[in-house]
């Protein structure tokens, strides 16, 4: 569907993104299900905010890209659901290099001026980005406009539609992730009612049995379960046909019965049919007696429980598909998508608990603070696609310095913090330095990158002290360093 663009100042003309930044949280705290309506509600912040009048959500269907939603004032060449070869289209150009396009007027650009879509004559002015979804690109943001802007994008215009594409995705890939946690629901739902119509409706053997064991009387279900025929069955005992070892706990509950100390009882046995396969049974037992309360035999139901454990078994397969799905959900808000470490909130949250067990212990918790010397200009000087693989390498040298008790977590944009617990100055200093020597030295990274590092060791004696004046103290550390050269270790 096509809707109309509500009027407003846009922010990169204005140059004020706190009302970007406002809607962006509003955005993050939507509890929608509809994906269509989540759409919608970021074509209509992005639209306002670049103050463009035609705003995309593409998805990547093979070499096609299908519009799954469009936001219009005018009349555009396409409608919701229909596709077109990504060739076609500008958002191939960002797709390819996996990184946000901003081009205010198209016509002056050798690359996107030969696309079909400008020949057209109907877009002057471009801004997109890729939308993610864990690993895998799941379409784009497309924004566009039939007059070309007077000026290009700001840099803040990149930043913020990288951002809303990213928390788009977060956005989809938990819909996503939901939405397999529901259907493994259902489907274990299915499995449990279809066991319990297979189990109500099913046959249930029936027997007399002697108080020696042989079976007396049988019904149908009890030879087909028992692969036997009626005449055959007559005059065999229960304890021939019962897999040895669950014998022993049958006969002791049948002499509970003879002696009073139950009225029945229910057990799960195996028995050995006439093939020699080994068949689960689900056995009841009762004791029948004559008038003068003699014992007379055994009346016994006998149900096939094969198909049921079988159930039990898939039962527990969409149980542990559940599980993973929710694994996934607490994952999915925990960790930072782009380094694999802690984000903010987690990181905090550990925090936390490291400060409680540091004041409960006595036990020194040092604070390191990393940041990226110089990051600013390796993004302006090799792209913002290297600066994000730069920072994973970045948290995989600083998981690779660490120890099993660290934690690490991404404090900000190129800011890393570790918690190392129980580790004094001398310690904590060793390792600080062996992370900046493993980063400087990394063979990992394309350009080499430095970082400086602020340390602070938190020493209870006692004493509480506000966690954000300890992070402080560190980030001071880490100032220093930076002002002192860069590339270097300091200690609060």
């Amino acid at each position: 569907m096509e809707r109309q663009i509500e009027g407003g100042r846009a922010a990169v003309e204005t140059g004020d993104w706190a009302e970007a930044l406002q809607s962006l949280r509003h955005l993050l705290a939507l509890d929608e299900s509809c994906l269509d309506v989540l759409f919608d509600r970021y074509l209509d912040v992005a639209c306002a905010t670049f103050g463009l009048r035609v705003g995309v959500v593409g998805k990547i269907e093979g070499e096609d890209l299908q519009f799954q939603r469009i936001l219009a004032d005018s009349p555009v060449p396409f409608a919701a659901g229909d596709s077109r070869p990504l060739s076609a289209l500008f958002a191939a150009d960002a797709l390819r290099a996996g990184a946000s396009l901003l081009c205010h007027d198209v016509g002056e650009d050798p690359i996107l001026s030969r696309h079909p879509l400008y020949l057209e004559g109907r877009f002057e002015t471009y801004a997109g980005a890729p939308i993610r979804v864990g690993s895998r690109i799941f379409g784009i943001l497309s924004l566009l406009d039939p007059a070309p802007r007077a000026t290009p994008f700001p840099e803040e215009a990149r930043a913020f539609l990288d951002l809303l594409a990213d928390t788009l995705g977060h956005a989809v890939a938990r819909r996503e992730i939901e939405a397999a946690r529901q259907l493994a629901e259902e489907k274990s739902r299915e499995a449990a009612a279809l066991f319990t119509t297979a189990f109500a409706n099913a046959p249930i053997g029936m027997a007399l049995v002697g108080l020696d064991g042989t079976f007396l009387k049988v019904n149908t279900a009890v030879c087909r379960f028992l692969g036997y025929s009626e005449a055959d069955l007559l005059g065999r005992t229960f304890q021939s046909l019962t897999f040895p070892d669950d014998l022993a706990g049958d006969l002791s509950l049948m002499q509970g019965l003879l002696t009073g100390e139950a009225k029945d009882f229910q057990m799960e046995k195996r028995y050995v049919r006439s093939d020699g396969m080994i068949v689960w049974g689900q056995l009841n037992a009762a004791l029948v007696c004559f008038e003068d309360g003699r014992p007379h035999c055994f009346v016994s139901q006998i149900q096939d429980i094969n198909p049921r454990r079988a159930l039990m078994a898939e039962l527990d397969v969409r149980r542990r598909e559940l599980e993973e799905a929710n694994r996934k959900l607490l994952q999915q808000a925990a960790i930072d998508p782009l380094t694999g470490t802690l984000n903010r909130r987690a990181l905090r949250q550990r925090l936390d608990e490291e400060m409680a067990h540091a004041v409960k212990a006595g036990a020194p918790l040092a604070f390191v603070m990393v940041d990226v010397d110089h990051f600013k200009d390796y993004n302006d000087r090799h792209g913002h696609l290297q600066g994000d693989i730069a920072l994973k390498k970045v948290a995989t040298c600083l998981r690779g310095a660490a120890r099993e008790t660290d934690t690490i977590g991404r404090f900000g944009g190129e800011e890393f913090m570790l918690l190392l617990p129980e580790t004094g100055d001398d310690t904590a200093r060793l390792i600080a330095e062996r992370l900046r020597e493993r980063i400087a030295t990394s063979a990992e990274l394309r350009w080499p990158l430095t970082v400086s590092v602020g340390v602070h060791v938190f020493h209870p004696e006692g004493k509480i002290v506000p966690v954000d004046r300890l992070i402080a103290l560190a980030d001071l550390a880490l100032y220093r360093a930076k002002q002192l050269g860069r590339n270097r270790v300091e200690m609060a």
